[in-house]
């Protein structure tokens, strides 16, 4: 009966430690991935709640995350399909997180994962990029 006990209490208490650990924005590093060759990632609109970029990297994978980033934090971010239906390319469009805004002049980054980073976040503190683009962003129509 005590061994019952002891187990319960340990499950909760391991229950209680994960849950503690969760944090619905985690604080990840985001690693810098393969930097792609000029041309591979367009931009084609950008305004300061918008951007749309054109993406000429092939994946194997048909659906990936994919973030914009300002340092370590996430500006934007979502699973977007990456199938090309017969063209050269897909295009993502990435709003950002309420109360967030695009600004002019600042540096983002394009970091696209196979996670969401909230699943990654219960079991490290690293987020890896497999492609990393790096841009200052610009209004563009």
């Amino acid at each position: 009966m005590k061994s019952a006990k002891a187990l319960t209490f340990l499950v909760g208490l391991l229950v209680l430690a994960a849950c503690s650990t969760y944090k619905a924005k985690p604080q990840l590093h985001y690693y810098h991935g393969q930097n792609v060759p000029e041309g591979y990632i367009t931009i084609l609109r950008a305004s300061a709640g918008e951007i749309e970029f054109l993406i000429r990297v092939e994946f194997t994978e048909k659906q990936l995350y994919h973030l914009v980033l300002e340092g370590d934090n996430p500006v934007a971010e979502g699973w977007f399909s990456t199938l090309r239906a017969g063209s050269q390319a897909y295009r993502v469009t990435l709003k950002p997180s309420e109360g967030l805004a695009f600004e002019p002049g600042k540096t983002y980054r394009l970091c696209i994962g196979q996670q969401n980073p909230q699943a990654v976040q219960m079991t490290s503190s690293n987020y890896e990029c497999l492609i990393d683009y790096t841009f200052v962003f610009q209004e563009k129509s």
